[in-house]
């Protein structure tokens, strides 16, 4: 949806950023609930950063109307890479008082706390607000226990050793920025924003964002795997491995 040119006087925008990587089954219900959850919010625009898939899902998302974007990568770089792009993007027309959401793009998110999320900006001014699956009334629904007991050990060395210890989930891909939170962190940390290409980016922004001090709050939301069709593409070892890596990146 257009937003007036004037960056002064211009409706604020929502900007969503969603990674994917072959999710053809999944993306058409995605768009639809996430015009449904954005329409009553304000203008609104989502971009699709599709990760090299080998599936139907570019041709799906460029069906889905004019509001919706993608940027296709020639081949699979990691969710890292794909927010980057997404984020380089978004940062060329980007205003202080624009939001912008990040979501997975399997379908997974509950997309019915939104509001909640962005009440939590719009009214106590937070810096970024993460949707939880650890915070008391959240919870994790069809996934295996061995996943989510690989994620509590990794989540639990990586907040103690990053000084994020005050945070119940790191990880989670479903989040809301203030824009002017993406326009401090380029202006500290430069266009890249961050530097790891895989899940652990995302542990990485909130290491650069406690050190700004910005406020992070969270959420609860039920991570329900079930609402997936076909595979997670996380790989709990080699991310778990890659958060060792980011640990010794930020400790040295």
């Amino acid at each position: 949806m257009a937003a007036r040119d004037d960056a002064s006087t211009r409706t604020a925008v929502i900007h969503a950023v969603v990674p994917v990587l072959n999710e053809e089954p999944n993306v058409a219900a995605l768009v639809a609930r996430l015009k449904e959850a954005l329409a009553p919010q304000a203008p609104y625009r989502v971009l699709f950063i599709d990760d090299g898939s080998r599936d139907g899902t570019v041709d799906v998302l460029k069906t889905r109307g004019a509001e919706i974007g993608v940027i296709a990568h020639p081949k699979n770089l990691g969710p890292g890479a794909a927010f980057r792009t997404g984020f380089t993007e978004v940062l060329k027309t980007l205003q202080p008082g624009d939001l912008v959401v990040t979501l997975e793009g399997d379908g997974t998110s509950d997309l019915t706390i939104l509001p909640r999320m962005l009440s939590r900006i719009r009214h106590e001014d937070d810096d970024i607000v993460l949707a939880s699956c650890y915070l008391f009334g959240g919870g994790i629904k069809g996934t295996s226990l061995h996943r989510v007991g690989l994620s509590h050990i990794a989540n639990g060395l990586v907040k103690q050793t990053l000084g994020l210890s005050g945070l119940a989930t790191l990880s989670s891909f479903f989040r809301v920025y203030q824009g002017r939170t993406l326009l401090k962190l380029r202006e500290a940390f430069g266009a890249r924003l961050f530097e790891f290409d895989g899940f652990e980016s995302q542990i990485e922004i909130l290491h650069l964002a406690r050190k700004l001090q910005m406020r992070v709050s969270e959420v609860p939301m039920v991570l329900d795997g079930s609402r997936r069709l076909g595979k997670s593409k996380m790989k709990i070892l080699r991310t778990s491995i890659a958060y060792l890596r980011l640990v010794a990146r930020y400790r040295s």
